[in-house]
Order: C-alpha cells, then sequence, then structure tokens
C-alpha cells in the first residue's frame, strides 16, 4: 500500500517531458565540458545546470556557451 496515495501511473503521461529535460542538461553538461564558456567559470555552470533544472540549462544555452566564429566568404575561397 501506498502511504502517500500516489498514483504512479499519473507519471506516465509526464515521461517525454522528463525524457526531454534529461537530454538537455545532458547535452548541456558535456556542451560545458567541451567547449569554452563566458561570463562564470566552467564548475560554476555545471552547478547551475544541475541545480536550476531546467532553467539553468536554458540559461546557459542562451548566455553561457562562447560565440565561434562566423565564416565570410574569404574563407570559403
Amino acid at each position: 500500500m501506498n502511504p502517500v496515495n500516489f498514483d504512479t501511473s499519473m507519471l506516465l503521461p509526464l515521461m517525454p517531458v522528463l525524457v526531454l529535460v534529461a537530454v538537455l542538461i545532458g547535452w548541456s553538461l558535456v556542451d560545458i565540458i567541451r567547449r569554452p564558456v563566458e561570463h562564470l567559470p566552467k564548475w560554476a555552470w555545471v552547478l547551475i545546470v544541475l541545480f536550476a533544472v531546467p532553467v539553468g540549462a536554458v540559461i546557459y544555452i542562451i548566455i553561457g556557451r562562447a560565440q565561434d566564429e562566423r565564416l565570410r566568404d574569404e574563407d570559403l575561397r
């Protein structure tokens, strides 16, 4: 008997959302390790992503990722 009267079948419709959040967090952590970051040290971004789920991953993607140099026409010749 479940002492809290929590029905685990209620989680079934949320599974796609939980999987997407897990993928977002995993991708963000791998990206932090592999790429340069901006504004904060890498360890701080890892803590933000892990403790502010899923907002931390979104904040990292918006402001924490270092911008790559864009290709110019001269680079393609």
